[in-house]
Order: C-alpha cells, then structure tokens, then sequence
C-alpha cells in the first residue's frame, strides 16, 4: 500500500506519539519514513533554543531507534510555510502517503494538532492523507491504534456512488490483506419524501451488493450498512458504534464544486471523527 511515508511534526506531544504509528504503518506496507519538521520563517532567525535542542534530540533518539528495527528513516528540516513545505517535500519525495494527527472533538482537548495545518495540508496535497487520532489519558495524547492486538482490523468505506468515492472500494481491492473486515457504507439524504428514501435505499443496497461480491472474491468479509441523514454525521456515528479502525473516503464526493479539493462531507469527518481517517485521491 503505503511504502514510503511523510510524517509531519512539531514540538507536540501528539508529534512525537505520531511516530510510534510505525507499527501500524507496516501493516501498510511500510518501509522509507520521512520525518519532516518545518521551521517557521519568522523563528528561523532566531536560533536553536533549548526547547527545540531537547524535541530534536527525542527526533534523533526516535529515529535511532526505528533504524534498529530495519526501516529506513530521514529527518528533514526545512524553513518556511508549513503547509507549502509538507506539499513540496511530499512531491519532490515521491512519497506515497502523508501521515498527520489531529486531535477530534471527541476527546478532552477540541484542537488540532499544528492548528489548521492539518485541513490545510489536506487541501494543498494530491497525496493520500491519513489523520491519526488521540486520546487523552492522564493528560497525555495516546494515539488511536489501527491495529489492534487480538482484533481484526475493520475499515468503515464510506460511499456516494460518485466516481470519486468508489475509487475508495477499488483501492481496498487492490491492496487486500492489511484489513479482513470491510464495512460498505452509504447515507441516503434525508431530504426526500418516504418513498424517495425508501426506493433510494433499495438502490443503494443493489449497487453495494455487487460490490459486496468482489471483497468477497478476495476472501474479505464485508457488512453492508445503509443509513439516512446527513453524511458526515452518519460517517462518524457508524464509525464510534461499530468500532472501526480506519474510516476510508475520498476527499471530494459527488458535488460539482471542488470545495478547496477537501468535500463538505470529508472536512468535518476528518474534524469531528474519533477513528483514523484515510482521505484518498479523488
């Protein structure tokens, strides 16, 4: 799937428990890191202080430590733009996924990890992006793991139909293996007489049943969950009751409008959600 990788980070601690996603990431297929520290244009004068010696003294400590276990690891340092510089080292790279964190509404802390750079990066990049999730455990984040010991990693493939998002359920076929468990999931909007809803409901079981068959092919077990309402809120209820690993969706969905390249429905899953979100390209 995923085997060179970019990782934003900060003087957070979320930055730092993002480095220990390693694990997870060699379920997908994981084997260059890319460390990447953006240092701001207007601190960049100003020296090393003792606050960043000791966060890039635990960078060193960390990468030291993942060489050991075979990965090929980097740490770069560039000046400027966050944003802009996590884009260009993304694509001078070649890197095939960015890893960011954030810190959802369902937890104790509302803010997002490097602030708005998490939507920002999301909106700039043409790369799949996965946004890790915390939790808040005696004050301290604890990122969400996506596998799980003794538990069969399940991943929440949100649809509209629209081409953009089934290429979410083609790229879970092509790379079988990392998740046995798939859930198949579409909102029917609740704008519509009871008939309308029902009839769409109908279809949308239909086209999910045929795609149902193909994960079948590959020897993955999926659950077929239909719902109606509003699609992000949907998304992120599912999400909590099932207990998924990973929600997977594509950036743009169904609307005309390329919305700053991020949809109406992935921006606030990506905010609100309490799960790993996986933002594909669209």
């Amino acid at each position: 799937m995923f085997k060179k990788v970019l990782v934003a980070v900060d003087f957070s601690g979320p930055a730092l428990e993002l480095l220990n996603a390693v694990s997870d990431l060699k379920y997908l297929g994981l084997e260059e890191l890319i460390a990447i520290h953006v240092v701001r244009m207007e601190v960049a004068g100003r020296g090393i202080g003792a606050h960043r010696k000791r966060f890039l003294q635990k960078i060193e400590e960390k990468k030291k430590e993942l060489e050991a276990t075979g990965l090929k690891v980097r740490v770069i340092q560039p000046v400027g733009s966050p944003v802009e510089e996590i884009k260009a080292a993304a694509e001078e790279e070649h890197v095939h996924l960015i890893l960011i964190g954030s810190i959802g509404e369902g937890s104790l802390v509302r803010e997002l990890f490097l602030g708005s750079t998490v939507a920002n990066v999301i909106r700039a990049t043409k790369k799949p992006v996965l946004v890790e999730k915390y939790d808040k455990i005696d004050g301290m984040p604890v990122r969400k793991k996506i596998f799980r010991e003794g538990q069969p990693a399940t991943a929440l493939l949100a649809t509209d139909f629209s081409r953009n998002s089934l290429q979410v359920f083609d790229f879970f076929l092509e790379n079988p293996g990392a998740f046995p468990r798939v859930i198949l999931f579409n909102v029917v909007d609740e704008g519509y007489t009871m008939e309308q809803i029902e009839e769409n409901k109908r279809k949308a079981e239909e086209q999910l049943k045929l795609w149902q068959d193909e994960f079948a092919d590959k020897g993955i077990e999926t659950e077929i969950l239909i719902k109606v309402g509003i699609a992000s809120e949907e998304i992120i209820k599912a999400a909590r009751e099932r207990d998924v690993s990973l929600i997977a969706l594509s950036r743009r969905g169904r609307g005309i409008i390329d919305e700053l390249v991020i949809g109406s429905t992935a921006d606030p899953v990506v905010r609100r959600a309490t799960r790993p979100v996986l933002l594909l390209k669209g």
